[in-house]
């Protein structure tokens, strides 16, 4: 195939412009240019292509080479100033689209906040949002399926990168009418011969802990807002981070267990060297100043630098 002759969108914008509004002056009058300007423009995209467009001794009637190319160049000229339209309301975040994946412990508390901050700021961004284990977001953020993620830290995986932002703490979880809901500190040995919900989180402990709480764990419940009904209706105890507690919980209590206390790391994920757009910038700032609005007791939460 021959070299295609280097047309530029302008040229072709000139020409629509001049079938559209009849003649040379008001198309040069419509696109801020001098009507010579536009004339040598139109003279040079004939030059190009190598066929007249305008009839001569007329200003607008088209050849029939111009009219078959009216149709295409419109369509060219519209859909690159589509284009452009998007990509800069992308820029601006006035537009486009983010992907978030969040652990449940975040997404049922802060992660409302920063969307309720980030969609007064910027209506017109489309927000897709997911929550899950660690291991599913780290998948999903692995996989391009998400912008980003807030979750664990990814272990030995370079295509992934960690900012941290704070560290929880697990809890044991019990109801009022529990013996040890008025406990102030809780070792996980005393936990042994109550019967343990298991959960995500306890499954990823390390199994020396798990045996030292020595509880009866016959039940499983994947989802925390199911778990945690389970605990107030006096199904059993659970293990979650400090984070995932939930607001108008009144009747259960989170007991920061220590012997040993364990403390986890939660930041955003991201694919390594790939940077975010606009708007997922945004929804990450919208989500730090989120933070800043949460009750997180000193005495169980340290905040690490995000720097």
């Amino acid at each position: 195939m021959d070299r295609l002759p280097d047309v530029k969108i302008a040229q072709l914008r000139h020409f629509v412009a001049v079938v559209e509004h009849g003649g040379f002056k008001a198309a040069a009058r419509a696109v801020f240019r001098s009507q010579p300007a536009l004339s040598l423009s139109i003279k040079e995209l004939e030059g190009a292509l190598g066929a007249a467009l305008f009839e001569k001794g007329s200003h607008a009637s088209l050849t029939p080479f111009g009219a078959m190319l009216y149709g295409e160049a419109r369509k060219l000229v519209e859909h690159y100033e589509r284009a452009i339209a998007s990509a800069i309301d992308v820029a601006q975040v006035r537009g486009g689209r983010v992907r978030v994946a969040a652990v449940p412990s975040i997404a049922h508390e802060i992660l409302p906040r920063a969307i309720s901050r980030f969609s007064a700021r910027h209506p017109g961004v489309h927000l897709h949002v997911e929550d899950g284990t660690a291991t599913y977001i780290h998948d999903r953020v692995r996989s391009g399926a998400i912008d980003f993620g807030i979750a664990g830290e990814p272990k030995d995986d370079s295509e992934l990168s960690f900012t941290p932002l704070l560290a929880d703490v697990m809890c044991l979880v019990v109801n009022a009418g529990h013996a040890l809901f008025r406990q102030r500190r809780v070792e996980w040995k005393d936990l042994s011969g109550y019967r343990l919900i298991g959960n995500g989180t306890l499954r990823a402990l390390p199994e020396p802990v798990r045996r030292a709480a020595d509880g009866q764990d016959d039940i499983f419940i994947a989802n925390t807002t199911t778990l945690l009904s389970a605990v107030e209706g006096g199904v059993g105890l659970t293990v979650l981070p400090w984070l995932a507690q939930q607001r108008h919980r009144e009747t259960l209590r989170f007991i920061p267990l220590d012997a040993p206390r364990i403390e986890r790391a939660v930041g955003f994920v991201e694919l390594t060297g790939r940077s975010l757009n606009p708007a997922a910038r945004a929804l990450r700032e919208s989500f730090c100043e989120a933070l800043d609005d949460v009750a997180l007791p000193p005495t169980y939460v340290r905040r690490p630098s995000a720097d």
